[in-house]
């Protein structure tokens, strides 16, 4: 049955229906009349229409994701250098760093010429002028009493400087500059005091003619009984006056013993330097 004849059972069964004293029978005619039958097979597709226009673009969707970061390539060729850059503000004075070793000594320059002789200088004093000396030693073991002087006995060698061992004067005969050293083995030897009471044994030199002048003072380190032995030891440099005279004396307040030292017990020197 085709369409248009589907529509005019259609309004016929419309019709019908109005009329409410029609005949069942009929409607049940009508009803098989009006049964569809099984579908049939899809035909064969028909060719594509033409296409048609382009609609509106869409609303941007929502950004996904960020991917993995991909395998870095190859470095790029360096690119040329760019222009220098002006200078920068100059930085504070970093400190001192530490001083690093000493260089290997540079090779000696060559010796310049020979400077103009300079002239002559005033005439130095005659060396004869300083041949004044002396040396004497005495070897007894003599006692010297308190403020008196020590008697040396033997004169090794003496040059214008002249000795007398009965006084124990030296007699210079020369105004100069004078540098004398002595040494003295010496012992307690006060007699008066059964103690023995230790005592510091002092030895000056003295200036005796024309006048009493101190010119230097010695001592033993330690005090001294009557069974010790020690050494007094000095040196000075003095102005000599001429013909003046010089003498080594007793000034503690005990009297002292000499004492052999293997041989000697006291040895004086005495030379000019000027």
């Amino acid at each position: 049955m085709n369409e248009n004849k589907q529509e005019e059972f259609n309004k016929q069964i419309e019709n019908e229906n109005n009329f409410q004293n029609k005949d069942e029978c009929l409607c049940k005619v009508l009803e098989c009349i009006c049964r569809k039958g099984d579908r049939g097979p899809t035909g064969p597709t028909g060719p594509r229409g033409a296409t048609g226009a382009t609609g509106a673009t869409g609303a941007t969707g929502v950004q996904g994701p960020t991917g993995p970061t991909g395998l870095q390539g190859p470095t790029g060729a360096t690119g040329a250098t760019g222009a220098t850059g002006a200078t920068g503000v100059q930085g504070p004075t970093g400190p001192t760093g530490l001083q690093g070793p000493t260089g290997a000594t540079g090779a000696t320059g060559a010796t310049g010429a020979t400077g103009a002789t300079g002239p002559t200088g005033p005439a130095g004093t005659p060396a004869e002028n300083f041949n004044s000396y002396a040396m004497v030693h005495d070897e007894t073991d003599s006692t010297v009493p308190t403020n008196n002087p020590v008697k040396f006995q033997t004169t090794n060698i003496s040059n214008k400087i002249t000795y007398d061992p009965n006084t124990g004067d030296f007699s210079i005969p020369e105004e100069g500059i004078y540098i004398v050293h002595w040494w003295i083995n010496v012992r307690h030897s006060d007699n008066k005091n059964s103690n023995c009471e230790p005592k510091t044994i002092g030895i000056e030199f003295h200036q005796y003619w024309p006048n009493d002048v101190l010119i230097a003072h010695s001592s033993t380190h330690n005090k001294l009984t009557c069974c010790d032995t020690g050494t007094v030891s000095g040196n000075a440099i003095f102005t000599a006056l001429p013909g003046a005279s010089y003498r080594f004396i007793n000034t503690s307040d005990i009297d002292i013993k000499l004492v052999p030292n293997d041989l000697y017990s006291g040895s004086v020197s005495i030379t000019r330097i000027l």
